[in-house]
């Protein structure tokens, strides 16, 4: 991805980030100028002066300039789609992977450590965890990683006892 290349020229992958971030929530919370960013009548010169008006003193110059290049291809308006695929380029340079834990119950901060260190040194990367609640799991864990689920749940082990109970009639 050309801005991370360009962000990562000057180190400042993770400002641009942040940046990207705050941009891609003004553009969610502002459905009618996303749209309005989007539609093919208004003119580039127009999206291009909205652009200068709002962030030409408020973003790093270069990531000002990218925004109007943005403007350019008629790509303005994908914003958070733009900073959802610098993540994810950022989280692959750092050797970052996002895990996310679903349990029957909430889990202490210590077992998710716990849980973050074996899935690091099983997957030898560094892990963002994200954990939520789930009570229909009974009892038990399910973990999933962009590649792998491990599902250790109470409700994983009834569907297999159903299921190997159905292949036997």
């Amino acid at each position: 991805m050309a801005l991370f290349e360009l962000a990562s020229s000057q180190g400042k992958e993770k400002d641009y980030m942040d940046s990207l971030k705050e941009l891609s929530s003004i553009w969610n919370e502002n459905k009618d100028f996303r749209l309005a960013l989007r539609h093919p009548k208004i003119t580039r010169e127009q999206k291009r002066e909205w652009i200068s008006n709002l962030f030409e003193n408020k973003l790093d110059s270069l990531l000002y300039r990218f925004l109007l290049v943005m403007v350019e291809h008629d790509l303005i308006g994908f914003i958070p789609e733009l900073y959802e695929a610098y993540v994810e380029v950022y989280k692959e340079s750092q050797n970052i992977e996002s895990v996310y834990v679903e349990s029957a119950m909430p889990l202490t901060q210590e077992t998710i450590e716990d849980i973050k260190k074996v899935i690091e040194s099983k997957l030898n990367k560094n892990i963002e965890i994200t954990t939520n609640v789930n009570p229909e799991l009974i009892a038990g864990i399910r973990v999933r990683t962009k590649d792998y689920v491990l599902d250790n749940s109470m409700l994983s082990r009834i569907n297999n006892l159903k299921e190997k109970l159905s292949n036997t009639n």
